[in-house]
């Protein structure tokens, strides 16, 4: 009784304020579009933005369906609220109604209505879209409103809704199929997030050697900051590209490691000083010594060594479409690197040089692709309102290095894996990378932050994959990375 009480006394509420509210709002709200005849207004009952779609078509965004109530300010649609909202909601909707307008409200299910009307509708986003975070970041670029639902009622010459009149729903172009479609592969993603589900802080890209696309994505945690295309410190995994240099210029130093060396007045040396013996490039990859590449560094020269990383990318923006651009990261210029403690520094991949985690897997994709090296792409495409599908033009692939450089570094680093820091990412003796254990240059308190990293391709015979793992504030690349490396290749 009191219930019924409450929605009579709201009903008289309405009656008295319903003309006065209903044309100050067609006049002053932007909710409602009033026809040339004044005779009638509508009110959008939802905006549609492009679809976001994975490789195979597969939508990311916009895939299910929602639904919302709209509610006419009469003493039917109250007496219908209990069916479908809380009492705190029914209170609060209302109080909007006492404006003398219709209100559209998201509901959570279907209940069969004579007066509320019940209208389905997109759902933008789903709560576990694979990922989220590159999706997101596509939609800064494809931000644009394409579409409307809407629901139009008639009015008197008063302003007064017509009591019959339950509203006439519209769609403009509101069931589009147009959006972009990235280079992600729904499944590889899932797969991705899968093995990384227990990694605090990081990134995981894995790349298509031959294309340079970006099969997945994922950065950890959610807050926005997209890992994945931010540049860190990278250590050890530079290695890979100062030994290339060093190929492709015909030297392989014989050097005997004794934990640490000296440059200048600066003491540099491998991690816990240990002491790797003689050792030539492939040995000094696969434990990653320090001070091997310090020695290589110093005999390449800093023209050399800039020379090479230029052509790899370092340095550099990429263009992933017209507005979308990302750093590469940083390379120390040439002037900088006439300090000898700062060539030491680049030649185990420290000092002033980053990349992010989705540049350096294009590196890694350019020596499995024998020396071809390709611009990282997450866009593949677009699709038309009518759902015509129209691909864009291949990336510009370049050659980097020769193609004997190339198969040799791959033999290198597949000597990582089997003989050296990497042990932990194989798979059905098929992978091959390189660790890294980054020291970024913040402190927590006393403890540096590192950066822990493995670059690999899988499988080696014939890569067909570029996996690069980092770990903001891990241990070791090899305990930390490694094993995702291989949870990932072993689930592909």
């Amino acid at each position: 009784m009191k219930k019924r009480m409450i929605v009579i006394a709201a009903a008289f509420a309405l009656a008295f304020s319903g003309i006065i509210g209903r044309m100050g709002y067609i006049v002053f709200s932007g909710d409602y579009t009033v026809s040339s005849g004044y005779n009638s207004y509508t009110l959008t009952i939802d905006t549609l933005y492009p679809t976001v779609y994975d490789r195979n078509y597969s939508k990311l965004t916009n895939n299910s369906d929602a639904l919302k109530a709209v509610i006419r300010p009469n003493e039917k649609c109250l007496a219908e609220l209990e069916r479908l909202f809380s009492y705190e909601e029914r209170s609060d909707i209302i109080k909007e109604l006492r404006e003398g307008y219709p209100v559209v409200k998201d509901i959570s299910y279907f209940e069969k209505c004579d007066n509320i009307k019940i209208i389905e509708v997109k759902k933008r986003h789903k709560s576990d879209i694979p990922a989220a975070m590159l999706v997101e970041e596509c939609e800064k670029y494809y931000s644009r409103e394409i579409g409307s639902k809407k629901v139009n009622f008639t009015i008197d010459a008063k302003g007064r809704l017509l009591e019959g009149d339950g509203g006439t729903v519209t769609d403009d172009n509101y069931y589009s199929e147009y959006g972009p479609v990235l280079t992600i592969d729904k499944e590889i993603q899932k797969t991705v997030e899968n093995a990384a589900a227990e990694m605090e802080k990081g990134a995981v890209v894995v790349a298509d050697v031959e294309t340079g696309e970006i099969l997945a994505a994922f950065s950890k945690p959610y807050d926005h900051l997209y890992r994945a295309f931010m540049p860190y410190a990278v250590g050890s995994v530079f290695k890979l590209v100062v030994s290339a240099c060093a190929i492709e210029n015909k030297i392989d130093i014989l050097y005997e490691c004794k934990g640490e060396t000296t440059v200048g007045d600066t003491v540099f040396s491998c991690q816990k000083k240990k002491e790797h013996g003689l050792q030539h490039i492939k040995e000094a990859l696969a434990n990653s010594c320090n001070c091997y590449f310090i020695e290589l560094a110093l005999k390449l020269g800093a023209q050399k060594l800039t020379e090479t990383a230029e052509k790899f990318g370092f340095g550099q923006v990429c263009s992933f479409g017209e507005e979308w651009k990302k750093s590469n990261g940083s390379l120390p210029s040439l002037e900088e690197l006439q300090s000898p403690g700062q060539l030491a520094l680049l030649g185990f991949g420290q000092g002033r040089l980053t990349a992010s985690p989705v540049f350096f897997c294009s590196v890694a994709a350019a020596i499995a692709n024998g020396g071809i090296y390709n611009p990282p792409r997450v866009l593949r495409g677009e699709m038309s309102d009518g759902g015509a599908y129209t691909e864009y033009a291949d990336n510009p692939g370049r050659r980097v290095i020769e193609k004997e450089t190339a198969e040799k570094l791959l033999e290198y680093m597949r000597y990582v894996v089997t003989d050296g820091t990497g042990a932990a990412a194989d798979y059905n003796n098929s992978s091959a990378g390189k660790t890294s254990t980054a020291q970024s240059g913040r402190y927590d308190g006393d403890r540096e932050i590192l950066n822990t990293w493995f670059a690999g391709v899988y499988p080696y015979e014939k890569p067909k994959y570029a996996i690069v793992v980092m770990t903001e504030d891990g241990n070791s690349g090899a305990g930390d990375c490694c094993p995702i490396f291989r949870t990932i290749v072993e689930n592909l």
